[in-house]
């Protein structure tokens, strides 16, 4: 009975552990185009933590990925991109934005968590965002159309 019980306890404390470092932070997506995996960095989010919520603002996206070094992938005009995560955003709020400048981005069509890129050659940044249960945040890559 006794090596049940320690069993059991074990098991509760590792779920417990599991569940306790995944909440402590916004899910990554994965982002693929072509096959090629996409460079990702954190962008600005809030996040409610076991006993506080964190917000963190970051700078501009076109700052972020220079800031971070990040390497634009290369791919063909009008090719596309899927935006996936581990834990699925609440429904309706996957947005994404492509930026010209610090001052100026607009929206872009998403269908499905896909979004096709420019026809126009090209270094485009992308900002991706979406709402879950226990906050919100953003990210953002760079691609370069060839």
């Amino acid at each position: 009975m006794k090596k049940v019980l320690i069993s059991l306890l074990a098991v509760v404390v590792l779920v417990g552990g599991i569940y306790f470092v995944f909440s402590l932070k916004p899910p990554k997506p994965t982002i693929t185009i072509e096959n090629n995996t996409v460079e990702v960095a954190q962008g600005s989010y809030c996040w409610n933590r076991l006993f506080n919520v964190q917000c963190v603002d970051k700078i501009f996206p076109p700052d972020i990925i220079k800031d971070q070094k990040l390497k634009p992938v290369v791919v063909l005009p009008g090719a596309e991109l899927k935006i996936e995560f581990n834990r699925k955003p609440l429904e309706n709020t996957l947005s994404a934005s492509i930026w010209f400048n610090k001052n100026e981005m607009e929206d872009v069509l998403l269908n499905n968590n896909v979004l096709f890129v420019p026809k126009e050659k090209g270094i485009y940044i992308y900002s991706v965002s979406a709402h879950w249960k226990k906050g919100s945040s953003s990210y953002d890559f760079v691609i370069e159309v060839k």
